[in-house]
């Protein structure tokens, strides 16, 4: 209260509370929740990322960065748009969260308190399912040019298995993650794989996969980073039968030296006999064929399902020419149901989506 010129005057003082989003964000209140729970996967120390994200000295230097790869989606490489239910391990930002890395760069990238700062997420320096039951890896590196073009270069591994096995897991680790850039993985119980391995004086062979060897039971085996498939539930394993061979297609990318490449393989192995065999449904065309001069063409397969199904996962491929990828769901009623969106297409990341839950369509619904 204040007196003037013998008059009293009263002033109001007024409490408000300013709202989270107006707040100049942190990055221990404010970011590192966000990094630690969609980058920190791969960009911890010994990671698939360049630099950590675990603590303000590692992120500070690399705040433009970090506020330029989210805003244009470069990063987190997660190209599919969100479906109800989810996908397993989805890493995809919110615009939320963007506008806040955004943000909190503009505003100077200040640390703010360290006592607001979460718990730092615990990283498996080792395999990321558990100590594997084999372990396998291919008799000899491949060396990587330091210069030219993507090399592709398939590993054919014996494994020493003597009878029939059931495998509930699969972990790949690339040997060497500046320069692997993903792979796929196949089974082959014949020799002809071997065969090809064997006549290529390298490690490795460069040439075309054998019909021989294909995925098991229905299963997708790969690896991009960031990503390991969780181990199978119960009654989904896969049968390994005696004395095949693990054909290990790795994609690799020349960083400008000479990289050596050993990948290596963790099997989990379970006695629970399998229940249910998925089967793979490939849709797609070999036969594109884009006038010169067309801007945008589209090439479209579809099947109508003869049973009712449960869908467990996805796996958009495609390469280079590729610019957006969609699959869908047409029930017999009309309804439509969104399987993938991707309208960023990025061949430097194809992971298979896994539904948290299996999306279960009816028979005569279109794929």
């Amino acid at each position: 209260m204040a007196m003037a010129a013998s008059r009293f005057s009263t002033a109001m003082v007024l409490f408000v509370a300013v709202p989270a989003f107006a707040q100049a964000p942190t990055y221990s209140r404010d970011v590192a929740p966000v990094l630690f729970a969609r980058c920190a996967t791969c960009h911890h120390p010994g990671g698939a990322g360049p630099f950590s994200v675990l603590t303000y000295a590692d992120v500070k230097p690399k705040a433009t960065l970090i506020a330029t790869a989210t805003k244009s989606r470069y990063m987190p490489p997660w190209k599919a748009e969100p479906v109800p239910g989810g996908f397993v391990g989805q890493t995809r930002l919110a615009d939320e969260e963007i506008n806040l890395l955004q943000r909190w760069d503009d505003g100077g990238a200040v640390e703010g308190n360290p006592r607001d700062l979460p718990e730092t997420p615990r990283i498996e320096r080792g395999w990321q399912l558990g100590k594997p039951d084999l372990v396998v890896t291919p008799a000899a590196a491949f060396t990587v040019p330091p210069n030219g073009i993507d090399v592709f270069r398939i590993f054919v591994i014996p494994l020493p298995v003597d009878r029939v096995r059931y495998v509930r897991g699969l972990e790949f680790r690339p040997g060497n993650q500046r320069v692997v850039h993903h792979a796929n993985i196949r089974v082959d119980p014949t020799r002809a794989s071997r065969r090809l391995d064997d006549a290529d004086p390298e490690a490795g062979y460069d040439g075309l996969i054998p019909h021989s060897a294909t995925y098991p039971d229905g299963h997708f085996l790969g690896w991009t980073p960031g990503q390991v498939a969780p181990l199978l539930p119960k009654g989904l394993a896969w049968r390994l039968d005696r004395e095949s061979d693990l054909v290990v297609e790795v994609h690799m990318q020349p960083d400008g030296r000479s990289e050596t490449v050993q990948p290596s393989i963790g099997l989990y192995f379970t006695d629970d006999v399998p229940e249910r065999t998925p089967l793979m449904l490939r849709l797609g065309r070999q036969s594109i064929d884009i006038p010169p001069g067309v801007a945008d063409y589209t090439t479209t397969d579809s099947f109508v399902l003869p049973v009712d199904v449960e869908i467990e996962a996805v796996q958009p491929h495609a390469h280079y020419r590729a610019r957006e990828v969609h699959g869908t769901a047409t029930l017999p009623d009309g309804t439509v149901k969104h399987l993938t969106d991707i309208t960023d297409w990025d061949f430097r990341w194809q992971h298979v989506y896994r539904y948290v839950q299996p999306l279960k369509l009816p028979k005569g619904t279109t794929l």
